[in-house]
Protein backbone atom coordinates (compact mmCIF):
# COMPACT_ATOMS: atom_id res chain seq x y z
CA UNK A 1 0.00 0.00 0.00
CA UNK A 2 3.06 2.31 0.85
CA UNK A 3 4.58 1.35 -2.15
CA UNK A 4 1.81 1.67 -4.29
CA UNK A 5 0.80 5.37 -3.12
CA UNK A 6 4.23 6.39 -3.15
CA UNK A 7 5.28 5.68 -7.03
CA UNK A 8 2.84 8.51 -8.44
CA UNK A 9 4.57 11.14 -5.79
CA UNK A 10 8.14 9.43 -7.15
CA UNK A 11 6.44 9.85 -10.35
CA UNK A 12 5.60 13.53 -9.92
CA UNK A 13 8.57 14.63 -8.73
CA UNK A 14 10.25 13.45 -11.48
CA UNK A 15 8.04 14.78 -13.84
CA UNK A 16 8.21 17.94 -12.34
CA UNK A 17 12.23 18.21 -11.96
CA UNK A 18 12.33 17.31 -15.74
CA UNK A 19 10.33 19.88 -16.64
CA UNK A 20 11.78 22.61 -14.29
CA UNK A 21 15.30 22.10 -15.84
CA UNK A 22 13.98 22.11 -19.55
CA UNK A 23 12.42 25.13 -19.13
CA UNK A 24 15.23 26.69 -17.33
CA UNK A 25 17.60 25.82 -20.20
CA UNK A 26 14.53 26.75 -22.90
CA UNK A 27 15.31 30.33 -20.59
CA UNK A 28 18.96 30.45 -20.48
CA UNK A 29 19.54 29.67 -24.42
CA UNK A 30 16.16 32.26 -25.28
CA UNK A 31 17.97 34.96 -23.63
CA UNK A 32 21.33 34.63 -25.10
CA UNK A 33 20.37 36.25 -28.56
CA UNK A 34 17.81 38.55 -26.63
CA UNK A 35 20.58 39.69 -24.23
CA UNK A 36 23.25 40.05 -27.78
CA UNK A 37 20.21 42.31 -29.38
CA UNK A 38 20.00 44.72 -26.62
CA UNK A 39 23.54 44.78 -25.86
CA UNK A 40 24.00 46.00 -29.62
CA UNK A 41 21.16 48.40 -29.43
CA UNK A 42 22.18 49.93 -26.08
CA UNK A 43 25.93 50.21 -27.34
CA UNK A 44 24.75 52.33 -30.33
CA UNK A 45 22.34 54.06 -28.15
CA UNK A 46 25.24 55.03 -26.10
CA UNK A 47 27.52 56.34 -28.97
CA UNK A 48 24.31 58.48 -29.75
CA UNK A 49 24.14 60.67 -26.38
CA UNK A 50 28.02 60.16 -26.13
CA UNK A 51 28.00 62.77 -29.35
CA UNK A 52 25.66 65.44 -27.77
CA UNK A 53 27.88 66.50 -24.95
CA UNK A 54 31.05 66.30 -27.44
CA UNK A 55 28.55 68.85 -29.62
CA UNK A 56 28.28 70.81 -26.50
CA UNK A 57 31.64 71.27 -26.27
CA UNK A 58 32.31 72.23 -29.39
CA UNK A 59 30.28 75.38 -29.30
CA UNK A 60 31.53 76.03 -25.74
CA UNK A 61 34.93 76.05 -27.50
CA UNK A 62 33.74 78.22 -29.92
CA UNK A 63 31.88 80.75 -27.89
CA UNK A 64 35.19 80.94 -26.15
CA UNK A 65 37.07 81.83 -29.37
CA UNK A 66 34.92 84.36 -30.73
CA UNK A 67 34.90 85.83 -26.88
CA UNK A 68 38.58 85.75 -26.93
CA UNK A 69 38.43 87.72 -30.85
CA UNK A 70 36.19 90.41 -28.89
CA UNK A 71 38.17 91.40 -26.64
CA UNK A 72 41.11 91.80 -28.87
CA UNK A 73 39.66 94.16 -30.66
CA UNK A 74 39.74 96.79 -27.88
CA UNK A 75 43.03 98.14 -29.15
CA UNK A 76 45.01 101.11 -28.84
CA UNK A 77 43.59 102.51 -31.67
CA UNK A 78 40.15 102.42 -30.12
CA UNK A 79 41.32 104.82 -27.39
CA UNK A 80 44.02 106.94 -29.38
CA UNK A 81 41.26 107.83 -32.11
CA UNK A 82 38.79 108.68 -29.13
CA UNK A 83 41.38 111.02 -27.34
CA UNK A 84 42.18 112.48 -30.61
CA UNK A 85 38.70 113.91 -30.65
CA UNK A 86 39.21 115.43 -27.68
CA UNK A 87 41.62 117.52 -28.59
CA UNK A 88 41.31 121.23 -28.13
CA UNK A 89 38.63 120.84 -25.89
CA UNK A 90 38.28 123.37 -23.01
CA UNK A 91 39.61 122.42 -19.25
CA UNK A 92 37.19 123.54 -16.74
CA UNK A 93 38.01 121.87 -13.25
CA UNK A 94 35.91 119.19 -12.51
CA UNK A 95 34.18 118.73 -15.64
CA UNK A 96 33.73 114.92 -16.80
CA UNK A 97 33.06 115.51 -20.64
CA UNK A 98 32.04 115.26 -23.16
CA UNK A 99 32.15 118.80 -24.26
CA UNK A 100 35.17 119.85 -20.97
CA UNK A 101 37.11 118.23 -18.83
CA UNK A 102 39.68 118.16 -16.12
CA UNK A 103 42.31 116.15 -15.84
CA UNK A 104 41.05 113.12 -14.20
CA UNK A 105 37.64 112.90 -15.92
CA UNK A 106 39.70 113.00 -19.21
CA UNK A 107 41.29 109.67 -18.06
CA UNK A 108 37.72 108.48 -16.62
CA UNK A 109 35.74 109.46 -19.45
CA UNK A 110 37.92 107.76 -22.57
CA UNK A 111 38.34 104.66 -20.44
CA UNK A 112 34.89 104.14 -19.97
CA UNK A 113 34.24 105.39 -24.05
CA UNK A 114 36.80 103.30 -25.51
CA UNK A 115 36.47 99.93 -23.52
CA UNK A 116 33.55 100.02 -20.77
CA UNK A 117 36.05 100.23 -17.93
CA UNK A 118 35.29 102.33 -14.80
CA UNK A 119 37.90 104.53 -13.20
CA UNK A 120 37.67 106.56 -9.96
CA UNK A 121 37.22 109.63 -10.17
CA UNK A 122 40.32 111.55 -9.36
CA UNK A 123 44.04 111.62 -10.51
CA UNK A 124 44.36 110.73 -6.20
CA UNK A 125 42.00 107.77 -6.33
CA UNK A 126 43.18 106.46 -9.53
CA UNK A 127 46.89 106.38 -8.87
CA UNK A 128 45.89 104.49 -5.43
CA UNK A 129 43.43 101.93 -7.50
CA UNK A 130 45.66 100.58 -10.43
CA UNK A 131 48.98 98.93 -10.62
CA UNK A 132 52.09 100.89 -10.84
CA UNK A 133 55.07 100.39 -13.60
CA UNK A 134 58.17 101.75 -13.73
CA UNK A 135 59.39 104.34 -16.23
CA UNK A 136 61.08 101.49 -18.52
CA UNK A 137 57.80 99.70 -18.57
CA UNK A 138 54.88 102.34 -19.75
CA UNK A 139 53.12 101.45 -22.56
CA UNK A 140 50.89 103.82 -24.67
CA UNK A 141 47.78 103.81 -22.46
CA UNK A 142 49.34 103.71 -19.28
CA UNK A 143 48.55 107.05 -17.25
CA UNK A 144 51.28 108.92 -15.41
CA UNK A 145 50.83 110.73 -12.50
CA UNK A 146 52.12 114.24 -10.98
CA UNK A 147 52.74 115.63 -7.70
CA UNK A 148 53.39 119.27 -6.79
CA UNK A 149 53.79 118.14 -3.05
CA UNK A 150 56.50 115.04 -3.33
CA UNK A 151 53.68 112.83 -3.60
CA UNK A 152 52.08 113.49 -0.42
CA UNK A 153 49.42 114.06 -2.87
CA UNK A 154 48.60 113.35 -7.25
CA UNK A 155 47.12 116.49 -8.55
CA UNK A 156 47.43 115.21 -11.97
CA UNK A 157 47.27 112.58 -14.73
CA UNK A 158 48.21 112.33 -18.48
CA UNK A 159 47.16 109.16 -20.62
CA UNK A 160 50.34 108.20 -22.26
CA UNK A 161 50.24 108.12 -25.75
CA UNK A 162 52.15 106.24 -28.98
CA UNK A 163 55.07 109.10 -29.39
CA UNK A 164 58.48 110.08 -27.87
CA UNK A 165 57.37 110.51 -24.36
CA UNK A 166 54.26 111.81 -25.30
CA UNK A 167 50.73 112.41 -23.59
CA UNK A 168 47.17 113.48 -24.18
CA UNK A 169 46.26 115.33 -20.83
CA UNK A 170 43.64 118.03 -19.73
CA UNK A 171 45.35 121.29 -17.79
CA UNK A 172 44.50 125.00 -18.44
CA UNK A 173 45.67 125.01 -21.92
CA UNK A 174 42.77 122.49 -22.26
CA UNK A 175 43.07 119.21 -24.30
CA UNK A 176 46.68 118.64 -25.48
CA UNK A 177 49.34 116.15 -26.73
CA UNK A 178 53.08 116.93 -25.02
CA UNK A 179 55.31 115.75 -23.69
CA UNK A 180 55.80 114.27 -19.74
CA UNK A 181 59.42 114.96 -19.81
CA UNK A 182 59.14 118.26 -20.30
CA UNK A 183 61.08 120.59 -18.28
CA UNK A 184 58.06 121.91 -16.76
CA UNK A 185 56.59 118.22 -15.74
CA UNK A 186 59.51 115.81 -15.10
CA UNK A 187 60.39 116.97 -12.10
CA UNK A 188 57.01 116.22 -11.00
CA UNK A 189 56.61 112.97 -12.31
CA UNK A 190 55.48 110.25 -9.06
CA UNK A 191 54.52 107.42 -10.80
CA UNK A 192 52.99 105.24 -13.58
CA UNK A 193 50.15 102.99 -13.82
CA UNK A 194 48.69 100.11 -15.92
CA UNK A 195 45.02 100.18 -16.27
CA UNK A 196 44.81 97.31 -19.26
CA UNK A 197 46.26 95.41 -21.79
CA UNK A 198 46.37 96.96 -25.04
CA UNK A 199 46.96 95.56 -28.59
Amino acid sequence: MKTKTALPILLFFTAFLTLFFTQSSVSANNLKPIQGIQSTENHKKGLAELSIPQKTHQIKATTTTATAQKTKTQSYANLNSLLHKQLGKAYVWGAVGPDTFDCSGLTQYSYAKAFNKKLPRTAQAQYQALDHVSHADVQAGDLVFFSYSGGATIDHVGIIVKGHNQMIDAQDRGVIQESYMASYWKPYIVGYAHVTDLD
